[in-house]
C-alpha cells in the first residue's frame, strides 16, 4: 500500500549534482534551459513518431514493390510495436540508472540506423531488421520525454507541460505524415526513409551536446550511487510496481486507448477510408488528422481534469466520446469528406486520455523509479498495439470477416478501457510518499 497525501504547493526540490552534493533547486516553469531540453525531448518524440507513422503512408508502395500480402503488411507494422514494447522496460530502468544524455543519444542513433537499413531494404527480412531497430531506439522516446519533464519541472506542472509536448509532437506528426503522402508521389519510399535517417543522426549530435539533468553539468550518470546493479535495481522496481492494482488499471487504460491509435492511425484508418470510397491521397490526409486530434486532446484533457479536479471523471467522459466517434466512423457506410475529417479528429482528440495516464502515474509513483514506471506503462501500450494492429487482418483472411466487422475490435478495446476507468480509484489529490 502506498502512502498518499494531499499535494502541497511546492516549488522547491532536493537534488544531487554529479558529485553527490546536495542542494535546493527552484523548479520554476520559466527556466529557459528546462524548456530547451524539453524541446529536444519533444523532438525525439516527433522523430520517433515520424519514422513509425511513415509506414502508414508507405506500406501500400512497399507491399507493391515487395509483393507482400495484407497479413504481411500488418505483421511488418507489428514488428515495430513488439520491439518497442520489449525495450521500453529496460529503457526506463536505464534512464533511472544512467541518466538522459548517454541513453537518449544512443536511442536516437539506433532509430536513425533502423531508418537507414529500412531505406536500403530489398526484402521483407531487411525491413523487419529496420523496423526492429527503429522500435528499439524509439522505445526511449516517450519514457525519456516523461523522465526529463519529471526532473526539470515541478510535479504540479507535469500534466500541462507533458500535454503541451503531446500537442506539439502530434501536430508535427500530422504535418509530417501529410508531407510523406505528397513526397511518395515524387520520390521512392526508400529515399524518404533515407532522409529520415539523416535527420536522426543530426538530432543525435544535438542530444550529445545539450541534454542533461538538473544539477548535472557532466555526462556522468546522475543516479549511479543511488541504485544497486542495473538488473537487480530494475527487477526490484518492477516488483514494487507489479503489486499495485492502481498502476495496472492506469496502465491498461493507457494501453487500450493508445493501442487504438496505433491500429487505426498506422494501418486500418487509411484502409477503411479507401474501403468507403476515398482515394489514397485523401485517405492519407484525413488519417493524419487523427494525430493532430490526439495531441490537442492530450493537452485539453489536462486542462479539463484541472478544472473539475478529477482524473477519473475526465477519463470517463473522454472514453465515452471516443467510443461514439469510432463507432460512427466504422458503422456509417457513406460519409462525406468533412464528416470523415471531423470523426478522425474526434477519435484522436478523445484518445488523448492516454497521455494523461502518465500524469496519473506521477501522483502515486516515487520519482526514483519514474523512468521504470513510464517505461512499463509505454511497454503495455505497445504490446496491446502490437496485438491489435494485425488482428483485423487475421479475422479477414482466416475467417472471411468483412473489413467493417473486423474493425469492431477497436471499439471493443475502448469499452474495456471505459470499464477500467469507471472502477479506478481517483488519483488527482494523491502524491507519492517520497517525491
Amino acid at each position: 500500500m502506498v502512502a498518499c497525501k494531499a499535494a502541497p504547493d511546492r516549488t522547491l526540490s532536493l537534488t544531487f549534482n554529479a558529485s553527490g552534493e546536495q542542494f535546493i533547486e527552484k523548479k520554476s516553469i520559466k527556466r529557459p534551459l528546462a524548456w530547451l531540453i524539453w524541446g529536444l525531448a519533444v523532438s525525439y518524440g516527433v522523430y520517433k513518431d515520424q519514422t513509425q507513422s511513415s509506414y502508414a503512408v508507405l506500406n501500400a508502395d512497399i507491399a507493391e514493390s515487395l509483393s507482400l500480402t495484407l497479413l504481411q503488411v500488418g505483421e511488418l507494422g507489428a514488428v515495430y510495436a513488439i520491439t518497442y514494447a520489449v525495450m521500453t522496460i529496460p529503457a526506463g530502468g536505464l534512464l533511472d540508472r544512467y541518466g538522459a544524455r548517454m541513453i537518449l543519444s544512443a536511442g536516437v542513433a539506433i532509430v536513425a540506423a533502423g531508418a537507414l537499413i529500412f531505406g536500403l531494404a530489398d526484402s521483407a527480412a531487411v525491413i523487419i531488421t529496420g523496423q526492429a531497430l527503429m522500435g528499439i531506439g524509439g522505445a526511449f522516446g516517450y519514457p525519456g520525454l516523461a523522465y526529463l519533464t519529471r526532473y526539470w519541472f515541478d510535479i504540479r506542472h507535469f500534466g500541462l507541460v507533458f500535454g503541451v509536448a503531446q500537442t506539439v509532437a502530434a501536430t508535427a506528426n500530422t504535418l509530417g505524415q501529410a508531407a510523406v503522402g505528397y513526397l511518395i508521389l515524387v520520390m521512392a519510399w526508400q529515399d524518404i526513409m533515407l532522409l529520415e535517417a539523416l535527420a536522426g543522426f543530426l538530432l543525435m549530435i544535438a542530444f550529445l551536446m545539450l541534454v542533461r539533468e538538473p544539477g548535472d553539468s557532466t555526462a556522468e550518470p546522475v543516479n549511479s550511487g543511488a541504485h544497486p546493479p542495473f538488473w537487480a535495481g530494475l527487477w526490484r522496481d518492477l516488483k514494487v510496481l507489479s503489486v499495485r492494482p492502481l498502476f495496472w488499471q492506469v496502465t491498461l487504460i493507457s494501453g487500450l486507448t493508445f493501442g487504438l491509435m496505433l491500429g487505426v492511425g498506422i494501418i486500418w484508418g487509411i484502409k477503411l477510408l479507401i474501403f468507403k470510397g476515398f482515394d489514397p491521397t485523401s485517405a492519407s490526409n484525413i488519417n493524419a488528422t487523427i494525430w493532430f486530434g490526439f495531441g490537442t486532446g492530450a493537452l485539453l484533457v489536462h486542462v479539463l481534469s484541472d478544472y473539475v479536479r478529477s482524473f477519473k471523471l475526465t477519463c470517463v467522459i473522454f472514453l465515452v466520446c471516443d467510443l461514439i466517434a469510432l463507432l460512427l466512423f466504422i458503422l456509417l457506410s457513406d460519409i462525406s469528406t468533412g464528416v470523415a475529417y471531423a470523426l478522425f479528429l474526434s477519435i484522436g482528440f478523445f484518445a488523448g486520455v492516454s497521455p494523461m495516464c502518465y500524469t496519473m502515474t506521477t501522483r502515486f509513483c516515487e520519482k526514483a523509479r519514474a523512468g521504470t514506471a513510464f517505461g512499463l506503462l509505454t511497454c503495455v501500450s505497445f504490446v496491446i498495439g502490437a496485438l491489435l494492429m494485425p488482428a483485423p487482418a487475421r479475422l479477414i483472411e482466416d475467417f472471411n470477416v468483412p473489413l467493417s466487422a473486423a474493425a469492431l475490435i477497436f471499439p471493443a478495446a475502448l469499452m474495456l478501457a471505459l470499464i477500467l476507468a469507471v472502477i479506478k480509484k481517483e488519483t488527482y489529490h494523491m502524491e507519492p510518499a517520497e517525491a
